[in-house]
């Protein structure tokens, strides 16, 4: 029975019908229809006021600043602890071990640079 209700609303709304003499049910779902009809067309139709949009703008700024300053702080001190700990190799010790060594060292490390080229596939 809901099937057939459904099929004659929808060859009403389409006009293949006519909308005199309905019955009472499809009368009430003929207006449900449209005043779900009207409240989501007022939902798309919506622009909000310049007041919120500057109020909604402002939390997001707020928000990417905080983050922004969180972010540099932590890159901040992770850099100098990796300085402190000589973790990354732009530490000024390691740069100076470098330079320090033997030439049978350096030799022995672009062996083994080539070999690692060579077996990479070049």
């Amino acid at each position: 029975m809901k099937g057939l209700k459904d099929d004659r609303l929808n060859r009403i709304l389409d006009g293949e019908e006519p909308f005199e003499n309905l019955p009472r049910e499809l009368l009430e779902d003929y207006r449900i229809y449209k005043e779900a009809m009207s409240i989501y067309r007022m939902r798309c139709e919506y622009i909000p006021s310049s007041r919120l949009m500057e109020k909604i703008l402002k939390t997001r700024k707020r928000k990417k600043l905080i983050l922004s300053f969180v972010l540099t702080g932590a890159i901040t001190s992770f850099l100098l602890i990796s300085l402190v700990l000589d973790i990354l190799p732009i530490s000024p010790s390691r740069t100076e071990v470098v330079q320090n060594q033997k030439p049978v060292v350096n030799e022995v490390i672009n062996y083994i640079k080539t070999v690692e080229m060579v077996n990479d596939g070049w």
